[in-house]
């Protein structure tokens, strides 16, 4: 083989083997997910909330993401709306309900936990 020859197996084995590293320390990294926050507004205009309930907690079921706090917000919700957040809730520990100005002290208590969690 000649010189040219030999550099330029050697540069296309180096660039397989760089694609091949990359395919699976790359792909290895990407599949890292992070939990997601969902905050559903829950107010007196929306005919949807069960709905979009239903679809937050289809999603949860069958594994499509990580969810891993869902806030309903409480602006002005009527009873039967609250009735539906209370039967969420109970079926998904993830969620709460809270108001909107709760909405600070709920992430500091998330974050709070979070970093206590990271150090065990």
């Amino acid at each position: 083989m000649e010189t040219a020859e030999i550099i330029a197996v050697s540069a296309v084995v180096l660039l397989i083997s760089l694609e091949l590293l990359c395919l699976f320390l790359c792909s290895k990294l990407k599949c890292r997910s992070y939990p997601l926050w969902v905050i559903v507004p829950v107010h007196t205009m929306d005919s949807d909330l069960s709905q979009r309930l239903d679809y937050i907690g289809a999603m949860i079921e069958d594994g499509s993401t990580l969810i891993g706090n869902i806030l309903l917000m409480n602006m002005n919700a009527d009873e039967k709306q609250l009735r539906l957040c209370r039967e969420f809730c109970s079926r998904y520990h993830a969620a709460e309900i809270i108001l909107p100005e709760d909405i600070e002290r709920s992430v500091k208590n998330y974050l709070h936990f979070q970093s206590n969690y990271d150090i065990i």
